[in-house]
């Protein structure tokens, strides 16, 4: 059995420190590793509108009869629709794919803005959770500068969370300080590094101190930092289960510090002409 998921609580913000991530996770997958992931404990998922998943997760969560009030869902607007009104259009379309009246978190998919710039966009975001369509709202894949500037435009505790990369081989020191200050949750995507870190020696030796495994230490470490929620994504049921299952043990001080040690600037998501200028 796992134990509850603890919140993360942060600008008005209240999320479970693990969520589901449902990237590359087909519809049909969707109909099937959601109810598992459920019945496991999940009460946050992950998606966004380029999935092509939203409709899927939608009905999943409508037959699970778990209700709405407790999960906690995000999904994030392409760049495409990032001028003002097409963005509260689409996200209203959102809505209707995942038979919501509102998603808990709304963020930005990444910093493409053209010439106009983000702020209109910022402003239309802001505008969505006016409107009731979110209850909170922020950004994916800003590098710092970035970050400093949405948060200046925003105001200060208005924006609840960044969602980057972030696991054992990418330290994301400079980010988590800058998040710290504005009081934003960093929430961790590929937290497993696409599975790279599954075979990690140092994490499966750390890991038989406590009986786990390395990617159960390797999620662990993350959620054991200040303001720091991980999404790992799986179609797999065992891994489902397996990656909730880390809230009864606690890294040493020694091992936190040996799994720091492994970062080495491996970043494993930077699209072509989506990915800004990243400061590592």
């Amino acid at each position: 059995m796992t134990s509850d998921v603890p919140g993360i609580a942060a600008n008005g913000l209240n999320m479970p420190a693990l969520g589901l991530g449902t990237w590359q996770i087909a519809p049909e997958t969707i109909a099937e590793i959601v109810p598992v992931a459920l019945d496991a404990g999940y009460r946050h998922i992950d998606t966004a509108q380029i999935y092509g998943n939203e409709e899927a997760i939608g009905q999943a969560l409508v037959d699970s009869g778990v209700d709405r009030s407790e999960v906690f869902l995000t999904t994030k607007v392409w760049p495409e629709h990032y001028a003002p009104n097409d963005l509260l259009a689409s996200v209203r379309q959102s809505l209707e794919r995942l038979k919501t009246d509102y998603v808990d978190l709304l963020l930005l998919h990444w910093p493409v803005f053209g010439g106009r710039g983000m702020n209109p966009t910022l402003e239309a975001l802001l505008r969505a959770r006016a409107d009731g369509l979110a209850r909170h709202v922020g950004i994916s894949n800003f590098n710092i500068d970035q970050t400093e500037q949405a948060v200046a435009f925003c105001g200060p505790g208005t924006l609840a969370t960044s969602q980057v990369e972030f696991h054992v081989y990418l330290g994301q020191e400079r980010l988590k300080r800058v998040l710290a200050r504005h009081n934003l949750v960093l929430t961790a995507y590929m937290p497993l590094a696409k599975a790279h870190s599954v075979n990690d020696p140092v994490l499966w030796e750390i890991g038989a101190q406590y009986g786990k495994t390395a990617p159960q230490v390797a999620l662990r470490w993350l959620v054991e930092q200040d303001r720091v929620a991980a999404i790992p994504a799986t179609s797999n049921p065992h891994h489902a289960r397996a990656n909730i299952d880390i809230f009864d043990f606690a890294l040493s001080a020694e091992d936190q510090t040996r799994i720091a040690r492994l970062a080495r600037g491996m970043r494993l998501c930077q699209p072509d002409g989506l990915a800004p200028q990243w400061d590592d």
